[in-house]
Formats: C-alpha cells, sequence, structure tokens
C-alpha cells in the first residue's frame, strides 16, 4: 500500500482501519498532510472534508451518533487543534464515540517561537476518556499500532484525544506490507454483571413498586422500541423526546407533565424510587420537582458515571442500558397500580391539553410554526433522523409528535454550536434517508460553515425558525427585568436567511404566516438537493403565548 512515509500517520490510522474505523473528517492544513495522505490512501477509509476544525469536529460527532462507530477528525497544529474542543465536549456528556488526531510540531521544537504552535499534549484532558502522544521517533510500529487500538476501545464511551508530533518533510510517501491485525476489542459488559443489584431488587419486589423511570435522550439502539409497547403498563415513566422511547401513555414534555402535577394530590403520586438512563433531562423544573420527593436513585448504563440528578446521591448499575431495562421490567408484575395511576394522570393531561388548545385565540407564532411542521413532516413521508438545534428548537420538540426513525438534539453540552455540523454528519452516513435539521436563527448563523463540506450530502434540509433572536431568554427570569434583553442577550442578528441560503447555494424557501408555509412545504420538501426553509414568526408574541398557554393547562387540570 502506498501511503504517507511517515509511520506515525500509517499505522494509527490503519491499525484504527483494523478495528472497524470507516470515516475521517479532516480540514485544510499543512502539519496533518501525513495523516490525510493516509486517510486518502487507505482503501478502507472514507474522507470528509471541512472548511474548519469546529465544524469537521461536530461532523465527526453526528457521524458518531448514527451507529455508534466512532468516526476520526482530524486537524494541523495549532489553535486548529484547540477547535475540536466543543464537539469533544459534547461527545464527552452525551457519551457518543469520538477520535480526535491533532498533528503537531516535533517535541524538541515547541518552545522556539514557531508559527501554530499551543501546547497539545493533555489539551482535552477533562474531557477526553483516552489521551496519548504518539511520537514516531521514539515508538516502535507494534507499540504506534497498540496505542492506537487502546484509543479505539476507549472510543466507544465517548472521546478520545492522540496527539502526534511530525518532523518535516511531510508531503513524501512510500510502500508499506499490509499488516494484519489482531484486533482485541474490549466488551462492553461481562456477562456475570447482568444481575439486578440486590437493592434496586428490593424496590422491584413489593406489592405495588413506586417506581419511576425517566428515560433521558440517548444514541439510537433498536434494543428500544421493543420498549415502548410494554413500559407503560408495567412502570411509571417520564421520557425524553429523544429518548428514542414513544407510546401512547408516554410523555416527552417536562413542562406539559409539571403543568399537570399541579393540578393532582402529590402523595398519590410520589415514588419511592427513581431510575434514570440516558443523558439528564432538558427541563430545570421537573429536576427539582422530581428531587422534592427524596427518593433513592438509581442510573443504568455502562458508558460512564451516572448523573446526580437530584443533589442527593445516586446509585449505578453498569450494564448496557437498553438491555438492563429489559431486566428490569421482566422482574415487575404485570399489573402496578402505581403505574397506572401515572397513566391516568397522563390521560388527563393530553385531555386538558385538547380542551385548551380548542379555546385558545392561537395567533402565527413558534408554537403554530411547529405544530404545522408536525403535522407536515408527519404527512410527507417518514425522516430517517430529525435533528434540533438548541435552545428554543429542542423544547418545542418535546411538545408534539414527529414522524422519523431517530430524534436528536446536542443535549450534551446543550450548546446552540454545531447543531447544523452534527446533523451533516449524520446525513453523510445514511445518505438513503432524509435528514431534516429545525434550528433557530441564532444557532443557524453560528454554524453556518456546516454545509462548508465536501463532498455536501444531498440528503439534508434545513428548517431555520426566525423568531429574531431565539426566543430562550423571554422564558428566563432576570435579562428583561435589568432592561437588557434585546441589547444584550436575545440580539437579533439575521434579518432573513435568504442571503446566507444563497451563500451557501441551497435553494430558499420563505413563510411568514401559516398560509404561505402551506403554500411551498411541498416545493422544499421535494427539492432533490439541500435547501433552505426559513419560517419568520414574532418573537414576542411567541414567547408570550406559549406562557399563556402552559398557565392555561396548568389551570384546566386544576378545574377540570
Amino acid at each position: 500500500m502506498k501511503s504517507s512515509s511517515h509511520p506515525g500517520a500509517f499505522h494509527v490510522l490503519d491499525a484504527l482501519a483494523s478495528c472497524g474505523l470507516r470515516d475521517v473528517v479532516v480540514s485544510p492544513g499543512s502539519r496533518h498532510a501525513p495523516l490525510v495522505i493516509a486517510a486518502e490512501a487507505h482503501a478502507q477509509l472514507r474522507v470528509t472534508i471541512a472548511l474548519d476544525e469546529r465544524t469537521a469536529g461536530y461532523v465527526a460527532l453526528g457521524m458518531g451518533l448514527s451507529n455508534r462507530i466512532p468516526a476520526v477528525v482530524i486537524s494541523t497544529s495549532g489553535t486548529a487543534a484547540v477547535n475540536h474542543g466543543p464537539a469533544i465536549a459534547e461527545a464527552h456528556f452525551q457519551r457518543t464515540p469520538l477520535i480526535s488526531i491533532t498533528a503537531d510540531r516535533p517535541v524538541g521544537r515547541r518552545n522556539e517561537g514557531l508559527g501554530q504552535v499551543v501546547r497539545q499534549q493533555h489539551l482535552f484532558q477533562a474531557h477526553a476518556l483516552w489521551e496519548g502522544e504518539l511520537d514516531e521517533t521514539m515508538m516502535s510500529e507494534s507499540v504506534l499500532r497498540s496505542q492506537a487500538q487502546q484509543a479505539w476501545n476507549a472510543a466507544s464511551c465517548g472521546p478520545v484525544h492522540i496527539n502526534i508530533p511530525f518532523e518535516e518533510p511531510l508531503y513524501e510517501m512510500r510502500e508499506w506490507e499490509n499488516v494484519q491485525d489482531e484486533a482485541d476489542i474490549e466488551p462492553a459488559v461481562l456477562p456475570e454483571e447482568m444481575t439486578i443489584p440486590e437493592d434496586l431488587l428490593d424496590h422491584l419486589c413489593t406489592h405495588d413498586p413506586r417506581v419511576l423511570v425517566l428515560l433521558g435522550a440517548h444514541a439510537p439502539d433498536s434494543t428500544w422500541a421493543t420498549l415502548s409497547s410494554v413500559i407503560s403498563n408495567k412502570v411509571a415513566t417520564f421520557v425524553d423526546v429523544f429518548s428514542q422511547v414513544r407510546g401512547e401513555d408516554l410523555d416527552g414534555s417536562a413542562e406539559r407533565v409539571l403543568a399537570g402535577l399541579s393540578g393532582v394530590d402529590l402523595e398519590e403520586l410520589k415514588p419511592h424510587c427513581i431510575i434514570s438512563a440516558g443523558l439528564p433531562p432538558m427541563s430545570k423544573a421537573l429536576r427539582k420537582k422530581l428531587a422534592s420527593f427524596h427518593a433513592d436513585h438509581w442510573h443504568i448504563g455502562s458508558n460512564g458515571e451516572g448523573w446526580d440528578l437530584f443533589g442527593q446521591g445516586v446509585q449505578q448499575w453498569k450494564v448496557p442500558a437498553p438491555e438492563g431495562m429489559m431486566l428490569l421490567l421482566d422482574s415487575l408484575p404485570e399489573y402496578n397500580a402505581f403505574a397506572a395511576g401515572w397513566n391516568v394522570l397522563m390521560d388527563r393531561i393530553h385531555a386538558a391539553e385538547k380542551r385548551v388548545l380548542a379555546s385558545f385565540d392561537m395567533p402565527w407564532s413558534d408554537w403554530s410554526a411547529f405544530s404545522a411542521l408536525s403535522h407536515a413532516l408527519g404527512v410527507s413521508h417518514p425522516l430517517g433522523a430529525l435533528h434540533f438545534a438548541n435552545s428554543t428548537s429542542a423544547r418545542y420538540a418535546q411538545w408534539f409528535p414527529w414522524n422519523a426513525a431517530r430524534l436528536h438534539a446536542n443535549r450534551g453540552v446543550a450548546g446552540i454550536d454545531g447543531c447544523l455540523s452534527t446533523a451533516v454528519g449524520d446525513a453523510r452516513m445514511h445518505p438513503d434517508h432524509e435528514v431534516v435539521l429545525i434550528t433557530g436563527d441564532s444557532a443557524w448563523l453560528y454554524d453556518l460553515n456546516g454545509l462548508m463540506v465536501k463532498p455536501m450530502p444531498l440528503n439534508l434540509k434545513v428548517i431555520v425558525i426566525n423568531n429574531g433572536g431565539g426566543n430562550i431568554f423571554h422564558w428566563l427570569n432576570g435579562p428583561k427585568e435589568v432592561g437588557m434583553l434585546e441589547s444584550h442577550f436575545e440580539v437579533p442578528f439575521l434579518k432573513d436567511a435568504a442571503s446566507s441560503a444563497a451563500l451557501l447555494g441551497l435553494a430558499y424557501f420563505r413563510a411568514n404566516d401559516a398560509a404561505e408555509l402551506e403554500n411551498v412545504f411541498d416545493a422544499w420538501s421535494n427539492n432533490k438537493a439541500p435547501a433552505l426553509l426559513e419560517i419568520q414568526t414574532p418573537g414576542a408574541t411567541s414567547s408570550r403565548c406559549f406562557q399563556e398557554l402552559q398557565e392555561a393547562l396548568g389551570k384546566e387540570m386544576q378545574t377540570g
């Protein structure tokens, strides 16, 4: 195989390919030329080019979340390497596979005042699950390959960082003999660990188990789909809309559930144990309410430590969450009165919401737009994946049903950066399935470079809800009261998205009300290439309507 003459490039990437690596994302530069050459020369690797390293990191993140196989993102030296940081942080808290490889100056020349030099060793120490500097001048070929395999094993649960110093010349190539590795892939969990801990079993083996299951956002797993038809019958359950678990008695809106809880006797619904899986819930108010129950808290998951969601301690059952949840359900009685009480509450909440919406004089607003999109996207055809940007879009997503095989938002850190790039990476992995991103005007501007990739996935479409700054700060106490809401916190930078669509070469469609949305939706949806649909909504009206709806739902539950 003809590849880069640098063993640190050839052997590291070849060893990763032997483990299962298939996708590599790179950005323009020079110091990382040996890695770029080695990636492009490898028959098993597919290379995607991204304009900048922050975008590249999130594209690789999107690839990893779609199939749980790590993608590699490669950078040149200097601040370029630092720009992998946001995606690595998101991957850490989202527990998504990702491998960052940063090229560096030779070890002995880092204090000579050369350009494009930062301290790259241990750069991501706080968030990388494994890190190492692989110096080809000091390590044998077998050590380089062994270290790469260690990185691969660690990346199954989150991000890892490999820093590789390169001496010049950087662009020379040579022939290499094929190396056959015996990949030593570590198992996710040992079989003997698949036993429910006694302390947790004590909560389950009672006449009427008062257990509440909290399913947070997590990466897709086909096992979760089997839970939807049985989980609500056997245990009280709250599911995040991004958990991939759906069902008639399962609700993905924390605000809806909280409004319902305001009108019921909480003593009847207090759990003795809360079992969580996946990421923490989006709603701080829900966490505060659940903390007030003072229940024992268990977290199921093998890919990292459980979060102490309620500030009262957490015990962890370290098994793969889907399999653990199935064992848990098998141990519960077929009928659970406590779960039935929660299901009755869910039915009451949904009935109350229907009555409120029927009597509510709803003007054109964010709610109207998301309601229309929920219907239109479901009617057109099932989507492969539907992404939502942080943070207003992800919150509205909780209130409506969505017809997509997978729903996703970057809820690990919950930043607005990288939402578009993540969707691009996901779309790159599934060219036969349509991927749609619903984002806000601020998040759209923040990540425009997400579409500066080659090759560009043709199965991606974007919807921008332009409400003049995101609207999330209208919901918080403080920004409005200090008199700096629109000047400092919720700043409307985007008048419209037409010019940005033209810059990116996207077909552009725009709607300012429900009738226009209905008129342009099919043209946008049926466009054979990436297209942008901008929906303009009034920010202040949207915020007021959303707050009034929640208040009306709470009152309806108290009086209805």
